[in-house]
């Protein structure tokens, strides 16, 4: 699966990083990108609800290679925008020359509906094989694909840049991995591996009781706490929309950032970002090892997992000094905000992972649509705002303030389940 999050984002970052090669070549302006980005956010969140309603009802098992393989093709598709065969096919008769930008358009959007379907498959199979305590950590080494994989493409792109390979050189390559991950997959994962809880029964009580109140007797049958299953989804909504504006914003633009507006080369862009990346690796697991080490000195798991999310949402907040900080200073705060913007993820995952184990993958996936509309609005806003002001700094404030808007949610609204009445 840590491969699979590594694929989902070498497909998603290959863009990013050669956007502004683009810029003047395909007429892939500011406000085009933002509106690409819109696109890819709006399909993913379209796609989450999708997903995760067919990954309640079929399993994992085989709904993630279908997912794959989507998002495989789409990523193939993409280098065909330098080919007018078939570009005049999505020309807009209106605008002359915008078929490149149609057809990045339509593969971004295909991009980011199929590759919405990696989470439910993704969190349904971690929930089946990890216990409550092992969640975060798990969820952490899940989600640190994505920031290995942001790290390669970097990487990979100034390879191909320094071999002579063309841009397009990327996204096919990719794309063609990306199909090798079905037979993988297929092989590890047997019918009926995926259908039992782990073992130690007594690790998932906080899960499985979590909506329940506290039973005055073995034999009684306790009700569903609606009331408690509204705190705990707004709570939920509130750090989602938190962290994934700051993330995607900050995945999405910080190459352009870097190049257009602190003047660093297209090679040197390509090293710090792997450094950011990098840098995220290292909080994602470092916010699930914490909440493991809180718990072993006698912390209870709720109480632990906040405690790491109000430490890497502090961390993050460096983002917002980022652009007024000259130099390798602005650098430097933006790097750090990386490891706490994926720090907060695994323990978001965690919390997700305590719904209501028959509707989870669909109820998480309509929590990540909502996130994936917002994040969308912005993508398109900020496109648009850069290209007319040339500035990114209202960007970066918010990415580094949005997460703690969840921080106070979870103080207010997230009660623990025995208090419930």
């Amino acid at each position: 699966m840590m491969f699979a999050t590594l694929l989902n984002y070498m497909d998603r970052q290959v863009l990013p990083q050669i956007a502004t090669e683009l810029k003047d070549t395909y007429g892939i302006d500011d406000a085009r990108y933002g509106t690409v980005g819109r696109n890819f956010a709006w399909a993913f969140a379209l796609g989450s609800i999708f997903f995760g309603f067919i990954a309640d009802r079929i399993g994992p098992r085989l709904l993630y290679p279908v997912v794959l393989v989507g998002w495989s093709v789409a990523g193939l598709a993409t280098p065909l925008m330098r080919d007018p065969q078939w570009t005049r096919l999505v020309e807009d008769p209106a605008a002359p020359g915008s078929g490149p930008y149609h057809w990045l358009l339509w593969c971004r959007t295909l991009l980011g509906f199929f590759e919405a379907g990696h989470w439910p498959c993704a969190l349904l199979t971690a929930r089946q094989i990890l216990s409550a305590k092992d969640r975060p950590l798990g969820n952490g080494l899940l989600q640190s694909g994505a920031s290995l994989g942001a790290i390669l493409v970097p990487l990979y792109v100034m390879l191909v840049r320094k071999l002579g390979g063309g841009w397009e050189v990327a996204f096919w390559t990719i794309g063609a991995v990306g199909l090798l991950w079905v037979p993988l997959w297929l092989t590890l994962v047997r019918r009926g591996d995926l259908d039992h809880r782990p073992p130690h029964r007594h690790e998932e009580q906080e899960d499985e009781l979590d909506f329940l109140p506290p039973p005055p007797a073995p034999e009684a049958a306790q009700p569903f706490d609606f009331a408690r299953f509204v705190r705990v989804y707004a709570t939920l909504f509130a750090v989602i929309l938190g962290i994934s504006v700051s993330w995607q914003f900050i995945r999405e633009w910080m190459p352009k950032y870097l190049k257009e507006a602190r003047g660093y080369s297209a090679d040197a862009a390509d090293l710090i970002v792997p450094v950011y990346y990098i840098s995220a690796e290292l909080g994602c697991f470092a916010a699930g090892a914490l909440v493991l080490w809180l718990v072993g000195r006698g912390r209870e798991v709720h109480s632990a997992r906040v405690t790491s999310y109000a430490l890497f949402a502090c961390i993050t907040a460096t983002a917002a000094l980022a652009p007024y900080s000259a130099g390798w200073l602005g650098v430097a705060l933006l790097v750090l905000a990386g490891a706490g913007i994926l720090g907060l993820h695994p323990i978001y995952y965690a919390l997700t992972q305590e719904l209501p184990a028959k509707h989870m993958a669909f109820l998480s996936g309509l929590l990540a649509a909502c996130a994936w509309f917002l994040v969308g609005a912005v993508q398109k806003a900020m496109g648009e705002h850069i290209k007319a002001t040339g500035s990114y700094d209202v960007g970066f404030v918010w990415a580094g303030l949005a997460p703690l808007v969840g921080l106070v949610a979870l103080l207010v609204l997230w009660k623990p389940a025995r208090a419930a009445t």
